[in-house]
């Protein structure tokens, strides 16, 4: 039998993922706190430098069946369930002369990575023992502490250290907490691979925190899946990265769009993807702040020492150099989304009504020159007007009506959104252009037709000399001969963009 008696409090250390595990060791061996372990993650602790008990040990029970039974052993168990508060149950606890438990530290097989692997390769990723572990060490909270990801082993840290090598019963209770949604949460994922049913995964909250939200996907990958840094993903930050995806979509060359509450605030295609960025920022800086920022090229070293200047939540790129990758890690909240394998296009929208869904086939029309007409008396359109038409159409198109969007030099410089009447679009989005700029001859795109004349002379009093619609109103004659009047450019479009 190992010696027990320099060590009075024990951590029961079972690990698949092995990140940061010296950093855990570390503080437990700080504090006097000895650690009890299995199979590899014993080896690996080892191999690290720190002392570490082999639970057969204290079981005279080794593993079997390549590992499927190693820590299913009623005298752990009982070192983890009794209560200690109960003279009975501290009697059967020390009548198995075995050490006391007062951490459980376990993180699961990755089941979810193998669900689209063999059957038997995804059936030896069925957490049993680890799963058992972590719901009997959540249960008894009170004495117990339970951390089931590496994640929180900085906030293992932090409570030990506040308490003096303990922990409290808030964070205990927190922990366990967290434990029980990431059971089920696995349990789940299981249960639909045997079903053949879409996969869900339970979101932290929706909108609102007394809101509750799922994932679900037909598909062995979410963009949860795609997360490769940063806090954990709310419904809200899917949304606006799904909506990012959707402005990404219209453009191939280096495009850089910002979300804010699931609309753009700024869009800019460059030559290089690092002016985008600059130049998407610039478009409305006071709005872009805590904003999800999407690229369609890849992020490299000095974009990322750019970018972290800035305060964003989420960071959306095709790829990550290294450095960039080193660069945007010293920002741990911050959330890192790794788009390649997320489609561009989805086929349909559905939304959910009363006694039913909407379901329609997804606006995924390519916007080119050819949806284009001029109708206006002053009729040439010079190539930087032409390309400022498609971009700023291009953009609206994924506005939320009513919609308004100035653009110079393919950068928005005003946007205006979500508007009961297309007027306020229009002062909203000439108030962001009169913050930010100065410009003169810039192109304005509107998701729907201009009915009256008092958007145009608003436009046209602030700089605007080409205006591009759709069609359809029955005042469309009226607005070409004011265009006419004022000596401006107007362009119908086939198209038309709204977007609810």
């Amino acid at each position: 039998m190992v010696s027990l008696k320099k060590v009075t409090s024990y951590a029961l250390v079972s690990v698949y993922n092995k990140k940061n595990l010296y950093n855990l060791c570390n503080i437990l061996k700080k504090y006097k706190i000895g650690i009890i372990s299995t199979g590899s993650t014993s080896k690996k602790i080892r191999s690290l430098g720190f002392t570490c008990f082999e639970i057969s040990k204290f079981t005279k029970f080794d593993e079997v069946l390549d590992g499927r039974v190693k820590t299913l052993h009623p005298k752990i168990y009982i070192s983890i369930l009794h209560n200690r508060n109960n003279k009975v149950h501290e009697k059967t606890f020390e009548k198995t002369n075995f050490p006391k438990i007062d951490h459980v530290i376990v993180n699961l097989y990755p089941f979810s990575k193998f669900i689209d692997k063999k059957k038997d390769e995804a059936i030896e990723m069925i957490d049993i023992g680890g799963s058992t572990l972590l719901r009997a060490s959540a249960k008894n909270y009170e004495s117990i502490t339970t951390i089931c990801s590496p994640d929180d082993y900085k906030l293992l840290k932090k409570n030990i250290e506040k308490n003096l090598g303990a922990t409290d019963l808030n964070f205990r209770k927190l922990m366990a907490k967290k434990t029980f949604e990431l059971t089920f949460q696995y349990d789940r994922d299981i249960y639909n691979w045997f079903s053949k049913k879409n996969k869900e995964i339970y979101l932290r909250y929706g909108e609102n925190p007394d809101q509750s939200a799922v994932l679900r996907t037909n598909k062995d990958k979410s963009i949860i899946d795609n997360k490769i840094q940063g806090k954990e993903i709310s419904y809200n930050n899917i949304s606006d990265i799904d909506s990012g995806l959707d402005f990404l979509s219209e453009f191939n060359e280096p495009t850089t769009v910002i979300i804010k509450h699931n609309n753009a605030c700024g869009v800019a295609s460059s030559l290089t993807i690092k002016q985008s960025f600059l130049r998407a920022l610039k478009s409305d800086t006071k709005s872009a702040f805590g904003g999800v920022v999407l690229v369609n090229k890849r992020i490299d070293e000095d974009l990322a020492k750019i970018i972290i200047k800035n305060f964003i939540e989420i960071l959306v790129a095709p790829s990550f150099t290294k450095k960039a990758r080193k660069i945007l890690s010293s920002k741990t909240k911050l959330i890192l989304i790794n788009s390649k394998s997320i489609p561009k296009i989805k086929k349909e929208t559905i939304k959910s009504v009363r006694m039913g869904s909407l379901l329609q086939k997804n606006n995924d029309a390519k916007i080119s020159k050819h949806n284009f007409t001029t109708v206006s008396k002053k009729n040439k359109i010079s190539k930087r007007e032409s390309e400022d038409i498609l971009f700023a159409f291009r953009v609206v198109k994924h506005i939320k009506s009513n919609a308004v969007v100035l653009v110079k030099n393919k950068q928005t410089i005003g946007i205006g959104a979500g508007q009961m009447n297309r007027y306020d679009a229009t002062k909203i989005a000439v108030m962001k252009y009169r913050e930010n700029f100065s410009y003169k001859n810039i192109v304005c795109a509107s998701d729907a037709f201009f009915p009256f004349t008092d958007s145009l002379k608003l436009l046209i009093k602030n700089n605007c000399t080409c205006i591009v619609e759709p069609n359809g109103s029955i005042n469309d004659k009226k607005i070409i001969n004011f265009a006419n009047q004022k000596n401006i450019k107007l362009i119908f479009s086939s198209k038309r963009v709204f977007k609810h």
